[in-house]
C-alpha cells in the first residue's frame, strides 16, 4: 500500500485524507506494511506503529531518494476542456509519466479554467501516481494565456525541442530521436484549432507541427496519443 506524505521522515504523520483511506477505507492495523513518497523523489518503506484515525503513525525502516530527471522531460500545454475531460486528461497523463501539465486558454479555448481547479487537479495526479507507483508528481500549472504559458515554459526548459500537434505535420516519430537527452514541450490546441496568430507565434519560437495521423482529434485524445509516444520513447 502506497501513501502521499508530503514531509517524510523516520516517523511520519499522515495528513487528513491519507489518514482516512489507510484507517477507515483498508483497516490497517498496527504493523501494516506501508510506502510513503512526496512526489519529489523520496520513497520509504515502513510500518504502521501507531494507529489514529486522524494521525496515524508511520515508522520508515528504508529511505531512499532519487534526483528528478534533468533532460529527457515530457512537459505538455494542453488547451481547457469541457465537463470532467480534463480531470481525465490529468489522471491518465499522470500514469503515463508526464512531468508538466500546463492548462492554456487559447484563443478558440472554449471552456477557461479557473484557478480554483488546480488544487483539484493536484489531488487527481495524487492518486494517479500512488496507482501507477511513480515517484515524482507532475507539475500543475495555470490557466493562463497562450503567449504567457510558451514565455513560461520555454524559460523554465531552455533548449527544449517545441512541438504541436498539427494534423498536417510530420510524423512525431521523426522528431524523437533521442527523446532521453532532450526535454519535449508538446502543444494541444482547442478544437477548433490554433489561430494564424497563434502559429505565428508558434513558428517564430521555432516549433515543429507533428501528427500521429491525419483525424482531428479531441483535446484529450491528442494529449494521450502524443504524450504515451514521448513517454515510452525515452525508456
Amino acid at each position: 500500500m502506497r501513501f502521499f506524505c508530503e514531509s517524510i521522515e523516520t516517523e511520519s504523520v499522515l495528513d487528513p485524507v491519507e489518514s482516512h483511506h489507510l484507517c477507515r477505507v483498508l483497516r490497517a492495523q498496527k504493523g501494516t506494511p506501508v510506502e510513503l513518497f512526496d512526489g519529489k523523489g523520496t520513497l520509504a518503506e515502513g510500518v504502521v506503529e501507531r494507529i489514529d484515525k486522524k494521525h496515524p503513525l508511520i515508522r520508515s525502516e528504508t529511505i531512499t531518494r532519487t534526483a528528478p530527471p534533468a533532460s529527457g522531460r515530457v512537459i505538455l500545454a494542453v488547451s481547457f476542456a469541457k465537463g470532467q475531460r480534463f480531470d481525465w486528461l490529468v489522471e491518465k497523463c499522470t500514469e503515463l509519466g508526464v512531468d508538466h501539465i500546463a492548462a492554456v486558454q487559447f484563443d478558440r479555448t472554449v471552456k477557461l479554467g479557473k484557478d480554483t481547479a488546480m488544487e483539484r487537479y493536484r489531488k487527481i495526479s495524487i492518486t494517479a501516481a500512488k496507482q501507477s507507483k511513480r515517484l515524482f508528481l507532475p507539475v500543475v500549472t495555470g490557466p493562463a494565456k497562450f503567449q504567457a504559458t510558451l514565455d513560461l515554459l520555454t524559460r523554465q526548459y531552455p533548449q527544449s525541442r517545441l512541438l504541436y500537434g498539427e494534423p498536417d505535420g510530420v510524423r512525431l516519430s521523426e522528431q524523437s530521436d533521442n527523446p532521453q537527452a532532450t526535454n519535449h514541450i508538446i502543444l494541444i490546441g482547442p478544437e477548433g484549432g490554433l489561430t494564424e496568430d497563434e502559429k505565428h507565434l508558434l513558428l517564430k519560437s521555432h516549433a515543429t507541427g507533428v501528427s500521429i495521423n491525419s483525424n482531428i482529434l479531441r483535446i484529450e485524445t491528442a494529449a494521450m496519443a502524443f504524450c504515451s509516444i514521448l513517454c515510452s520513447l525515452r525508456r
